[in-house]
């Protein structure tokens, strides 16, 4: 089998099942959450996911093979610029290791363009997503990086941007329970067109030494929002929820009788 056979049948294999690109990329098989996100044919997707679980690199994996096809875009938003530059290297690594025969026309630190029409470019979302304004994606992704800290003005400018061939996909750890991405991962009949994806940490085997280690040096409060999925409250709780118990008890008063008994 020649090498350009041989890349084309990979190819074709790893668009038709995305896990195997994504399988390659990391060297190992994916987890049912990312089989999910990978194979989804909602057009808006939200993932609710631990740290360090691997949303960067599956939404990587996810862009890149838009970036295969002609005239596609892909869109990064996130709260800063430095923030959407971390998944546009993910993507870039993605693409270098698929290693198709398609040109780079330029490259820097927030934009890729190729050849064959396609692109990713970092936007940062600012106060009210001025930036993105500018930018359409008819086919493609339009992606929010960590999108519960994301400004609700610039929901409301950029949601529109994503045309009607266009998946727009939310990857984000809890935040506060207010907001537009609180709103569309809990409020189900005002958004039923968004599919929820939870990827948690305490589920994955693979996360164990992970979970272990960073429940020893994260308070319980970080550890229930950045692994139990936890959203937080409109305020922070100050005492630990198990300190508040062990304060109060059902123990009848101490009583000590007549101290003055038996005495002259």
């Amino acid at each position: 089998m020649s090498n350009d056979l041989g890349l084309f049948l990979r190819t074709l294999n790893e668009r038709v099942k995305p896990e195997l690109l994504l399988e390659r990329v990391v060297g190992g098989p994916p987890d049912d959450w990312q089989r999910t996100l990978m194979n989804s044919a909602s057009d808006i997707i939200m993932v609710l996911a631990s740290r360090r679980i691997g949303k960067s690199t599956t939404v990587g994996v996810m862009a890149g093979q838009e970036l295969s096809k002609p005239d596609h875009q892909v869109i990064i938003l996130s709260k800063t610029l430095p923030q959407s530059q971390l998944l546009f290297a993910k993507i870039a690594f993605t693409w270098e290791k698929m290693a198709l025969p398609i040109e780079t026309k330029r490259r820097t630190m927030t934009e890729l363009h190729l050849k064959n029409g396609s692109s990713v470019v970092c936007v940062p979302a600012g106060q009210n997503g001025e930036q993105a304004r500018g930018y359409g994606v008819k086919d493609g992704l339009l992606i929010y990086d960590e999108a519960a800290f994301i400004p609700d003005d610039v929901f409301g400018s950029t949601l529109s941007i994503a045309e009607d061939n266009a998946k727009t996909i939310l990857i984000t750890t809890p935040g506060g329970k207010s907001g537009k991405a609180y709103e569309m991962w809990s409020d189900w009949e005002m958004y039923p067109e968004v599919e929820r994806i939870r990827a948690c940490s305490l589920d994955l085997p693979r996360m164990a030494k992970l979970v272990a280690r960073q429940r020893k040096v994260l308070s319980k409060f970080e550890f229930d929002v950045e692994h139990g999925l936890n959203w937080m409250g409109r305020g922070q709780q100050f005492f630990d929820s198990a300190a508040i118990a062990a304060a109060f008890t059902d123990t009848p008063q101490l009583r000590l009788g007549d101290l003055y008994a038996g005495l002259d």
